[in-house]
Protein backbone atom coordinates (compact mmCIF):
# COMPACT_ATOMS: atom_id res chain seq x y z
CA UNK A 1 0.00 0.00 0.00
CA UNK A 2 1.43 3.41 -0.87
CA UNK A 3 1.54 6.22 1.75
CA UNK A 4 -1.00 8.20 -0.32
CA UNK A 5 -3.69 5.58 0.24
CA UNK A 6 -6.18 5.84 3.07
CA UNK A 7 -5.51 3.22 5.73
CA UNK A 8 -8.52 1.72 7.43
CA UNK A 9 -8.63 0.48 11.02
CA UNK A 10 -8.61 -3.04 9.55
CA UNK A 11 -5.39 -2.27 7.65
CA UNK A 12 -3.84 -0.99 10.87
CA UNK A 13 -4.96 -4.09 12.78
CA UNK A 14 -3.28 -6.31 10.17
CA UNK A 15 -0.04 -4.36 10.58
CA UNK A 16 -0.09 -4.80 14.37
CA UNK A 17 -0.80 -8.53 14.02
CA UNK A 18 2.37 -8.74 11.89
CA UNK A 19 4.36 -7.29 14.80
CA UNK A 20 3.55 -10.36 16.86
CA UNK A 21 2.99 -13.06 14.22
CA UNK A 22 6.17 -12.38 12.28
CA UNK A 23 8.52 -10.19 14.33
CA UNK A 24 8.11 -11.04 18.01
CA UNK A 25 7.00 -14.67 17.78
CA UNK A 26 9.03 -15.80 14.75
CA UNK A 27 12.00 -13.44 15.06
CA UNK A 28 11.70 -12.06 11.53
CA UNK A 29 13.45 -8.72 12.02
CA UNK A 30 13.08 -7.80 8.33
CA UNK A 31 9.42 -6.96 8.88
CA UNK A 32 10.40 -4.02 11.11
CA UNK A 33 11.67 -1.94 8.19
CA UNK A 34 8.37 -2.55 6.35
CA UNK A 35 5.90 -1.64 9.08
CA UNK A 36 7.61 0.89 11.40
CA UNK A 37 8.15 4.57 10.72
CA UNK A 38 11.88 5.47 10.77
CA UNK A 39 11.20 7.98 13.54
CA UNK A 40 8.95 5.64 15.54
CA UNK A 41 8.69 6.49 19.26
CA UNK A 42 8.52 3.62 21.76
CA UNK A 43 7.38 5.09 25.06
CA UNK A 44 8.43 1.96 27.02
CA UNK A 45 11.56 0.53 25.37
CA UNK A 46 13.90 -1.97 26.98
CA UNK A 47 16.44 -0.06 29.10
CA UNK A 48 19.34 1.16 26.98
CA UNK A 49 17.42 1.03 23.69
CA UNK A 50 18.31 3.67 21.08
CA UNK A 51 15.57 5.73 19.44
CA UNK A 52 13.59 4.71 16.36
CA UNK A 53 13.78 1.44 14.47
CA UNK A 54 17.14 0.43 16.01
CA UNK A 55 15.46 0.64 19.42
CA UNK A 56 12.56 -1.54 18.32
CA UNK A 57 15.00 -4.20 17.12
CA UNK A 58 17.14 -3.84 20.28
CA UNK A 59 14.14 -4.35 22.56
CA UNK A 60 12.83 -7.47 20.85
CA UNK A 61 16.35 -8.89 20.39
CA UNK A 62 16.92 -8.44 24.14
CA UNK A 63 13.65 -10.16 24.99
CA UNK A 64 14.32 -13.01 22.56
CA UNK A 65 17.84 -13.46 23.97
CA UNK A 66 16.50 -13.81 27.50
CA UNK A 67 13.45 -15.82 26.44
CA UNK A 68 14.32 -17.68 23.20
CA UNK A 69 10.89 -19.33 23.12
CA UNK A 70 9.11 -15.99 23.60
CA UNK A 71 5.55 -16.07 22.33
CA UNK A 72 2.92 -13.36 22.58
CA UNK A 73 -0.75 -14.16 22.18
CA UNK A 74 -3.14 -11.38 21.22
CA UNK A 75 -6.16 -11.94 23.46
CA UNK A 76 -8.20 -9.01 22.11
CA UNK A 77 -7.65 -6.30 19.52
CA UNK A 78 -9.53 -3.09 18.89
CA UNK A 79 -8.76 -0.77 15.97
CA UNK A 80 -10.18 2.75 15.65
CA UNK A 81 -8.94 5.37 13.18
CA UNK A 82 -5.13 5.47 13.55
CA UNK A 83 -4.96 3.64 16.92
CA UNK A 84 -4.87 -0.07 17.69
CA UNK A 85 -5.15 -1.45 21.21
CA UNK A 86 -4.26 -5.02 22.09
CA UNK A 87 -4.58 -7.07 25.25
CA UNK A 88 -1.91 -9.72 25.17
CA UNK A 89 -0.23 -12.54 27.08
CA UNK A 90 3.55 -12.90 26.99
CA UNK A 91 5.11 -16.32 27.66
CA UNK A 92 8.68 -17.55 27.64
CA UNK A 93 11.34 -19.50 29.47
CA UNK A 94 14.14 -17.50 31.05
CA UNK A 95 17.09 -19.41 29.58
CA UNK A 96 19.30 -16.55 28.34
CA UNK A 97 20.87 -13.43 29.82
CA UNK A 98 18.37 -10.59 30.26
CA UNK A 99 19.01 -7.09 31.65
CA UNK A 100 22.20 -8.33 33.28
CA UNK A 101 20.41 -11.17 35.08
CA UNK A 102 21.49 -14.77 34.86
CA UNK A 103 18.83 -17.13 33.50
CA UNK A 104 16.73 -19.11 35.95
CA UNK A 105 15.28 -21.67 33.54
CA UNK A 106 11.82 -20.76 34.81
CA UNK A 107 8.82 -20.23 32.59
CA UNK A 108 7.12 -16.86 32.97
CA UNK A 109 3.77 -15.53 31.86
CA UNK A 110 2.41 -12.04 32.13
CA UNK A 111 -0.30 -9.90 30.59
CA UNK A 112 -0.41 -6.34 29.36
CA UNK A 113 -2.04 -3.82 27.10
CA UNK A 114 -0.27 -2.11 24.22
CA UNK A 115 -1.55 0.97 22.39
CA UNK A 116 -0.21 1.70 18.92
CA UNK A 117 -0.58 4.80 16.76
CA UNK A 118 -0.09 4.43 13.02
CA UNK A 119 0.49 7.15 10.44
CA UNK A 120 0.44 6.59 6.68
CA UNK A 121 0.33 2.83 7.17
CA UNK A 122 3.41 2.72 9.46
CA UNK A 123 3.74 2.31 13.21
CA UNK A 124 4.54 5.76 14.63
CA UNK A 125 4.18 5.26 18.40
CA UNK A 126 3.84 2.51 20.99
CA UNK A 127 2.76 2.62 24.65
CA UNK A 128 2.91 -0.44 26.91
CA UNK A 129 0.46 -0.39 29.80
CA UNK A 130 1.37 -2.82 32.55
CA UNK A 131 3.69 -4.85 30.32
CA UNK A 132 6.93 -3.73 31.98
CA UNK A 133 5.67 -3.99 35.56
CA UNK A 134 3.99 -7.35 34.89
CA UNK A 135 7.22 -8.70 33.38
CA UNK A 136 9.28 -7.52 36.36
CA UNK A 137 6.73 -9.07 38.71
CA UNK A 138 6.90 -12.38 36.81
CA UNK A 139 10.70 -12.28 37.16
CA UNK A 140 10.38 -11.67 40.91
CA UNK A 141 11.52 -8.06 40.54
CA UNK A 142 8.25 -6.22 41.00
CA UNK A 143 9.69 -4.46 44.01
CA UNK A 144 12.04 -2.54 41.68
CA UNK A 145 9.11 -0.65 40.17
CA UNK A 146 6.94 -0.03 43.19
CA UNK A 147 8.99 -0.24 46.31
CA UNK A 148 12.69 0.30 46.64
CA UNK A 149 13.28 2.45 43.56
CA UNK A 150 10.30 4.63 44.42
CA UNK A 151 11.62 5.15 47.95
CA UNK A 152 15.02 6.06 46.52
CA UNK A 153 13.38 8.55 44.13
CA UNK A 154 14.78 6.79 41.06
CA UNK A 155 11.71 6.00 38.98
CA UNK A 156 12.10 5.80 35.19
CA UNK A 157 12.53 9.05 33.31
CA UNK A 158 11.72 9.85 29.68
CA UNK A 159 13.32 7.14 27.56
CA UNK A 160 13.89 4.81 30.48
CA UNK A 161 16.64 3.84 32.86
CA UNK A 162 19.66 2.36 31.15
CA UNK A 163 21.32 -0.78 32.45
CA UNK A 164 24.20 1.11 34.10
CA UNK A 165 21.76 3.33 36.02
CA UNK A 166 19.64 0.32 37.01
CA UNK A 167 22.70 -1.58 38.23
CA UNK A 168 23.98 1.45 40.15
CA UNK A 169 20.57 1.98 41.75
CA UNK A 170 20.18 -1.65 42.76
CA UNK A 171 23.71 -1.58 44.23
CA UNK A 172 22.68 1.29 46.53
CA UNK A 173 19.75 -0.60 47.95
CA UNK A 174 20.17 -2.10 51.38
CA UNK A 175 18.56 -5.31 52.55
CA UNK A 176 15.96 -3.13 54.30
CA UNK A 177 14.94 -1.75 50.87
CA UNK A 178 14.26 -5.20 49.48
CA UNK A 179 11.03 -7.09 50.09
Amino acid sequence: MSPEQVHTPEDNARIIRRVFDEFVNQGDFSVVDEIYSPDMVDHQPLPGAPDGIPGVKYTIAGLREGFPDLHVTIEALSAHADHVVIHNTWRGTFTGEFLGMDPTGEAIEFKGVVVWRLADGLIAERWGIGVESAMLEALGLGWLMSGALGRKGRRRKGGGMDLAELAATVATLTEADRP
